[in-house]
């Protein structure tokens, strides 16, 4: 074969395989659901956003691990039951685990740890005929935690060999060189919570204000992302200025037409009588502050993701999959952003 030969042979090989390495680079951002209850079963609502919008992959919590400064070692905490509907999806297994845990943990601390999620995430899975190719881990650990939670990780790895994420927090972008780096094969950015809880009018779920001290960041972090964004709202109880409770799935319409509660604003709420609601007690002058993310603002968050990102995000995780979480946006909403990060 003459070198001429040689040469068209290579340029042909190279055509062949170039749409593919181009259409891998266009491929587009997908999205996905985190479900964080501990009973899965999919309403009527949901089952019709996953079909509509072709999810195909839902970021399930399996259980939380805890460790009481009474205990031995570390314990799951309400693990989630399933029903069959499960079936339908690619299931990646989520553990929550709290930073506490890595506190005061040795070596061997470390590998029992491991061992014993991986027991009941398969024993779990067992129970489903799921097969995860993927596990992610939610911790929020700290700089004197680090050593031993990524200890933690490199050793599942070896017990299971599986591809690892891990969220990471927006303080976690921003000082990564403190807090480092955790050893795993894709990190999802938590793009919410990024202000403090207290009595103060700022949004602490989402604050332009706030995102624009880490935006910048986002392109020099080292590791690969995908972003979680937030569609739950919650209230905070207020009493004597001070923050004594968060409230879980509360939005404005729980209060509207009862007349033991007075709207200041369209986001802040006095208590007039003492009474329960929704499960809660509440005081005569307790105040409440509501929270949630707007259509436009989640929209707003995308563009400054696209803006600053160093790479295109293989997916758009929303936290979390829940009838009354859904209900508060268009049905479009997720088209759009996706629309608007692509």
């Amino acid at each position: 074969m003459t070198d001429y030969q040689l040469l068209r042979n290579v340029f042909r090989i190279i055509i062949l395989f170039l749409p593919l390495y181009s259409c891998k680079d266009k491929q587009a951002t997908e999205i996905s659901f985190y479900y964080w209850k501990t009973k899965f079963s999919l309403s009527s609502t949901e089952k019709e956003l996953l079909n509509s919008d072709q999810v195909k992959k839902l970021y399930i919590r399996y259980f939380d691990v805890d460790k009481e400064p009474s205990q031995a070692e570390a314990k799951p905490v309400s693990p989630v039951v399933f029903d069959s509907s499960v079936k339908k999806y690619e299931v990646i297994p989520v553990v929550y685990i709290k930073k506490r845990v890595f506190e005061n943990i040795d070596s061997i601390g470390v590998k029992l740890l491991a061992n014993n999620i991986l027991k009941l995430v398969s024993k779990t899975n067992q129970s489903q005929q799921i097969q995860n190719k993927e596990i992610q881990f939610d911790c929020d650990w700290t700089e004197q935690t680090k050593d031993a939670y990524f200890s933690f990780i490199n050793f599942y790895h070896t017990l299971t060999n599986q591809f690892i994420s891990a969220t990471i927090r927006l303080h976690q972008v921003k000082y990564y060189k403190r807090t480092g780096i955790p050893p795993v094969d894709r990190g999802v950015l938590m793009y919410y919570n990024m202000g403090e809880i207290n009595s103060s009018p700022v949004n602490s779920i989402y604050d332009k204000t706030n995102a624009a001290r880490y935006n910048a960041s986002l392109s020099g972090y080292p590791l690969p992302i995908d972003i979680a964004l937030p569609i739950f709202s919650w209230g905070q109880q207020i009493r004597n200025n001070q923050v004594i409770q968060l409230l879980n799935k509360i939005s404005a319409s729980h209060f509207q037409n009862d007349s033991n509660f007075v709207f200041v604003d369209s986001s802040r709420l006095q208590v007039m009588h003492s009474c329960f609601k929704a499960g809660y007690y509440f005081m005569e002058n307790d105040e409440i502050k509501l929270e949630s993310v707007s259509h436009d603002e989640l929209l707003v968050m995308s563009a400054q993701l696209k803006k600053y990102a160093r790479k295109k995000f293989s997916q758009v995780i929303f936290y979390d999959l829940d009838s009354t979480n859904l209900v508060q946006y268009e049905k479009d909403i997720y088209k759009k952003i996706l629309r608007t990060i692509n």
